[in-house]
């Protein structure tokens, strides 16, 4: 092959490489090309996005098993926070209402095991101002945390994802340690089927509620259904919130007021494929849903993780992928002023 003939065949196998391979919509921007006015790219990579308490910053992972960045909203400088020091990677980052960062990552990490530790990743805290390594505590949690914005509590679904335990945070010699531990839900003692699973997610400002979601499927796959539940923490009553059936609404980021709780939802979609987007569920008992989001339009795409700022003024969402739970790349701005005046 002589070498014009060569440049040719190889420009053709990368570009086909570009259009077949399935980390393309890594890098695809169709999503930001048509976002609306009141949406706008904040990042085209990075997951798991967190507001920080004064709504300066937005915490969040390049992937699963990262390392801590965070960027300021304003200026769009990223700053690391957790390259200082070694870790097995962190999956999930809150942030505490001391101004300390919650974090949760397994005690060791295989790559060519990738997920095998997802469902049991122990807790940690880095105390501000993020000069230290973060200090473990002896706690392991499957999926997300729930942390307080008023106090020194957290709460957390225990490996199986059958019973959620609350503690305080206590400073001892400097440390942070876990006081007062203990199981305020248990599906194994209320004797629920095995095919229903919990995990938790916010408190409910200015309560002694916290917000969780309820799966229930079949043995072979417990996840296919969701809804968010209200646990009232003192009497140990439940109150599903969506009352729905057959149907995946998952609990995501809650209102600093308690008005509204932003949901992962398929009820645009066939079922049991968890082709969810971003709808706003007002906690005023109208059981009233808004999809925010349309995202699932896009073949391979899906909008979650979805979070609130303090203020309550805007939503930082995820550009999720379909294959991967919880897994995508790149952080959207919602505004939530502009999009209300689109619709007087």
């Amino acid at each position: 092959m002589n070498r014009i003939g060569y440049q040719v065949s190889k420009f053709v196998i990368i570009i086909l490489l570009v259009v077949i391979s399935p980390k393309t919509f890594a890098i695809d921007s169709t999503i930001f090309n048509n976002l609306p006015p009141h949406m706008s790219v904040l990042l085209d990579w990075g997951q798991r996005p967190e507001w920080s308490l004064d709504g300066k910053w937005i915490y969040f992972l390049p992937k699963a098993f990262s390392d801590i960045l965070r960027i300021e909203v304003k200026t769009g400088k990223i700053e690391p926070v957790t390259n200082h020091y070694f870790h097995e990677g962190y999956n999930r980052v809150l942030c505490l209402a001391n101004g300390d960062l919650l974090l949760a990552g397994p005690d060791s990490f295989d790559a060519n095991d990738p997920w095998a530790s997802r469902h049991k990743l122990r807790l940690s805290i880095l105390q501000a101002p993020f000069d230290k390594p973060a200090v473990l505590l002896d706690a392991y949690c499957d999926e997300g945390p729930a942390v307080s914005k008023s106090d020194n509590r957290i709460a957390w679904t225990l490996p199986g994802q059958r019973e959620i335990k609350m503690a305080k945070i206590s400073v001892e010699n400097g440390s942070p340690v876990l006081v007062d531990e203990r199981i305020i839900l248990s599906f194994d003692e209320r004797k629920y089927p095995m095919t229903e699973r919990l995990e938790t997610q916010d408190f409910v400002p200015g309560t002694e509620k916290l917000v969780f979601t309820y799966y229930y499927g079949t043995v072979e796959e417990p996840f296919y259904f969701a809804n968010p539940y209200v646990l009232n923490i003192e009497t140990g009553e439940l109150e599903n919130i969506t009352k729905t059936e057959n149907m995946y609404n998952e609990a995501e980021g809650i209102a600093p007021d308690g008005s509204f709780l932003l949901v992962e939802s398929d009820r645009h979609a066939e079922p049991k494929r968890w082709t969810v987007d971003v709808y706003l569920l007002k906690l005023d008992g109208s059981e009233s849903l808004v999809r925010l989001c349309d995202w699932t339009k896009y073949p391979g795409y899906r909008s979650d993780n979805p979070v609130v700022s303090p203020d309550g003024k805007s939503i930082a969402i995820q550009r999720g992928f379909m294959a991967g739970a919880g897994q995508g790349s790149g952080i959207v701005l919602f505004d939530l002023e502009k999009y209300n005046q689109t619709l007087r």
